[in-house]
């Protein structure tokens, strides 16, 4: 939940007018190309999956809400509205991850990320 309340406050101050010359200059700096962007997922309610989740099985795994699919097509239409282009979106195997990038960027690969936790 604290990554999600992060992200939301990423959002909140990109959009924010107060602090527009700024929200340009970041802007400006991604615009710039050989960024590392990095989204979890759009909002998801709950936390983590149930113990018998299957990675597989969408309908095993905590997954977007509505809220959260709002939010990915939010995301999306940021980077649309300000012309930030990308080479590569990738993906965890987790559904609500690939449904985020799905709505966000349309095109995306998914990896498998899991095998870097320790």
């Amino acid at each position: 939940m604290k990554i999600l309340n992060f992200i939301i406050l990423i959002f909140i101050f990109f959009i924010s007018s107060v602090k527009a010359d700024l929200n340009e200059n970041i802007i400006s700096e991604i615009k710039k190309g050989g960024k590392l962007i990095f989204i979890r997922h759009a909002y998801a309610p709950g936390g983590g999956d149930p113990v018998n989740f299957n990675i597989n099985d969408c309908d095993t795994q905590r997954n977007l809400s509505e809220n959260g699919r709002i939010q990915s097509k939010n995301i999306g239409d940021f980077f649309k509205k300000n012309q930030i282009s990308f080479d590569k979106v990738y993906s965890s195997e987790w559904c609500r991850c690939k449904e985020t990038a799905s709505i966000a960027f349309e095109k995306f690969e998914t990896k498998k990320f899991s095998q870097f936790i320790f």
